[in-house]
């Protein structure tokens, strides 16, 4: 959410018990807001150098009896008013005419006002707790900012000279709606909107909340040319967007022709239609009060922020790539750039990849204002542990067939966050969790590695090599078991069998041979290739079937596969029973081999054993529900074409960083929806294809649970899918 400085008047002079209502006409009034400082117009209004505010609880807050807030006398605040129009008006002529409106409107508000206080709630825009010392110095100087003028002075003070030469950033977001920032801002269905949003605006796609702004992104529910309702998607997705939260407060208009609006690390990112596909959008950065950092007049394309201090933006030199800028001060830090990430969440630095003239890639890693922690030769470099600064890293090995020189690989290695390498790049593996996450540390500050050759070598965190034993693991069997691994040492098929103790180095053979182990696990294999026993097979009218209709279990799979959006909801219920009642040969063709139900005519159904009423009903709804995406087993190209699914318009593959198989593309797509409340469910399908649809993620468990019913298997994909490159 962001921070904010808030005036509100008062009946009632602050303290822990005072009541401040989130509804207008009470014993409150809301005044104005701006998001991430204190506009001087805030600060005029409750003091000056002979007045200073008096600091207060407010009982909006948890704790409720510290100092947290800024209060003045009415009386007080209404003669700085008239004192600060005295040297103001008349307004300068550069005002625009929304400007001066403005200025006419908080000065009705003020007049007018019958409120006996003014209370200034900034805590926000302090990281600090109240009980710190740092948030009782940072409440002094809210306070102490009113020093700077005494309200008697016959010329507008130096300090307030800004409040005529650039007033937009100073005067605050006036409207009465801001009182319902006395409570938490969250976002409510379409159907709970207020009227003045819900009959002209509608979600740009589903989950379409912005959680660092508190703003919706919507799309008017008509083209602003034709007047009439989009007739699909892809026209759909071309309207105009905004950003606005539910108290009314835009931060991006749809009537100024955006094509795209998004958040990020402090700035929100603006995009123009592109005028030539690929060319790239006229782009420029807002800050979270909807004023430009940087118009679109400046000339930057495709322009996000990928930290506070760092914007990115398509190269006009290089296709397909990215020139990075210093913020707010747009110094050129690097060209040419073909990917970029950060994630103050995990280790905090950024990651860069540069193509070298080789046609290799190499990654650079970052601070959070884009200088190099160190020079980097590695062509990937994993999440750093923060407490041992150690990170896995991979370069590429040179092929060692000159014939083929394209049949290179990966080696990997440890490297500090310092840039000391501590372990060389030339190990087939080492042991961590997940793909990127840091080496892991056992026992006695140890790190774990296997050759290419699956030997297994044991270093210190300093990168001393502590043993290096003569045996192999399996690639079935690098996981420690209490400290200690699995592995042969010999030749097959008689090498013998141990357990390795990484503890004190020893091999404790256990007795068997490699030839046992591979003799065992083929018998494994054997009995799991055994074919199942002969299905029987049942026969079962339509009318039976219509008969058996479960209108709860019908209804709610309806509402999951629709995103709980009611009209989509009900439209899908009733083609469901439709095609039911009276199927379509032409639909339910190549849906499942059990599907005998094709021609309308027939009145009879085979329902293999193990199979439902269920199991027909759902054939019957994945043959006509269009949120159902189905493609070939290997379509990496349609996978990538997936983004007509809700919450995946903006899904970018990079199969260069996240990996090119097809599982990796998935892993990828559940990534991007995870951020939005959504979930990537893998379908049952007969054939060699998937099929697979978004749902909300609270509603994943519930529709797998009822495909069991149905006697078919979904699954949720994971978003941890390791990085993989061949």
């Amino acid at each position: 959410m962001p921070a904010y400085a808030l005036l509100l008047a008062h009946d009632e002079f602050p303290s822990s018990s005072t009541h401040w209502p989130v509804e207008p006409g009470g014993v409150c009034d809301g005044w104005a807001e701006w998001f991430d400082t204190t506009p001087l117009l805030f600060s005029v209004l409750m003091g000056d150098a002979q007045q200073l505010p008096k600091q207060v609880p407010c009982s909006a807050y948890e704790d409720k009896d510290a100092l947290s807030a800024l209060v003045a006398p009415m009386a007080q605040v209404k003669a700085r008013w008239q004192w600060l129009k005295a040297c103001m008006e008349p307004l300068p002529s550069h005002w625009s005419a929304s400007m001066c409106a403005q200025w006419q409107a908080m000065d009705s508000t003020i007049t007018t006002s019958q409120r006996q206080w003014l209370l200034l709630d900034s805590a926000m825009l302090c990281p600090h707790d109240f009980d710190e010392p740092e948030f009782a110095h940072f409440l002094h100087a809210q306070r102490d900012v009113c020093r700077q003028w005494d309200g008697h002075t016959p010329v507008l003070p130096q300090a307030l000279q800004i409040l005529k030469q650039d007033p937009h950033a100073q005067l605050g977001w006036w409207s009465p709606a801001v009182i319902a920032c006395t409570a938490a801002i969250e976002q409510d269905d379409e159907e709970d909107w207020p009227a003045w949003l819900v009959e002209h605006y509608t979600l740009r796609h589903f989950g379409a909340w912005d959680e660092q702004t508190q703003t919706y992104c919507v799309v008017p529910k008509r083209h602003p040319s034709t007047g009439l309702p989009p007739h699909s998607e892809d026209e759909r997705m071309s309207l105009p967007v905004g950003m606005v939260t539910p108290y009314g407060r835009w931060l991006q208009h749809p009537d100024d022709g955006a094509h795209l609006v998004f958040a990020s690390h402090g700035y929100i990112s603006v995009w123009q239609p592109e005028s030539v596909p690929g060319a790239g959008a006229v782009s420029g950065l807002k800050d979270f009060n909807g004023l430009w950092v940087l118009p679109p007049t400046a000339g930057y394309l495709n322009a996000m922020t990928l930290t506070p201090h760092v914007m990115q933006c398509k190269s006009p030199q290089a296709p397909d790539a990215y020139d990075l800028y210093s913020l707010p001060g747009l110094v050129p830090l690097h060209t040419a750039v073909t990917d970029a990430s950060y994630s103050a969440d995990t280790d905090g630095v950024m990651r860069i990849s540069c193509q070298a003239a080789d046609g290799n890639t190499t990654m650079q890693v970052l601070n959070p204002q884009g200088q190099p922690l160190f020079d980097s030769t590695y062509a990937h470099i994993g999440e750093f542990n923060l407490k041992t600064g150690l990170a896995v890293a991979w370069r590429r090995i040179a092929p060692s067939d000159d014939k083929d020189p394209t049949n290179s690989r990966f080696g990997e290695g440890v490297v500090h966050l310092c840039g000391k390498e501590i372990m060389a790049c030339t190990y087939e593996r080492i042991e961590r969790g997940f793909n990127d996450s840091p080496p892991k540390v056992l026992p006695g500050s140890k790190l774990l590695a296997f050759t290419h050759q699956g030997q297994p070598h044991i270093y210190n965190t300093q990168g001393k090599l502590l043993s290096s034993p003569d045996i192999w693991c399996s690639h079935l069997h690098r996981k420690l078991q209490k400290n200690a691994l699995m592995a042969f040492m010999g030749e097959r098929p008689g090498a013998q069998m141990g357990m390795f103790s990484i503890k004190d180095f020893s091999f404790t053979p256990t007795g068997e041979t490699w030839q046992d182990y591979d003799d065992a696990l083929q018998g494994v294999i054997q009995r799991l290739r055994q074919a199942p026993l002969p299905a029987t097979t049942e026969t079962i009218t339509r009318a039976a079937l219509i008969k058996a209709q479960d209108a709860d279990w019908m209804q709610r799979m309806a509402t999951i596969v629709c995103l709980g959006q009611p009209t989509a909801s009900a439209q899908l219920l009733q083609d469901w029973r439709d095609c039911v009642a009276h199927p379509d040969a032409e639909v339910l063709s190549g849906e499942s081999e059990d599907e005998e139900a094709a021609a309308p005519g027939e009145q009879d159904i085979e329902l293999p054993d193990g199979d439902n009423f269920y199991t027909l009903y759902w054939l019957h709804l994945q043959a006509i529900a269009a949120q159902f995406a189905h493609i070939d087993w290997k379509d990496t190209d349609a996978l990538r074409s997936s983004t007509w699914l809700s919450g995946a318009h903006d899904w970018h593959w990079d199969k260069d960083l996240q990996g090119d198989a097809i599982s990796d593309g998935f892993a990828s797509l559940a990534q991007h929806l995870a951020p939005q409340g959504l979930a990537l469910l893998h379908l049952p399908c007969s054939d060699d294809a998937w099929r697979y649809a978004v749902v909300r993620s609270q509603d994943a468990p519930e529709l797998i649970t009822m495909l069991g019913q149905a006697a078919r298997h979904a699954w949720v994909e994971t978003t941890s899918e390791p990085w993989t490159e061949d």
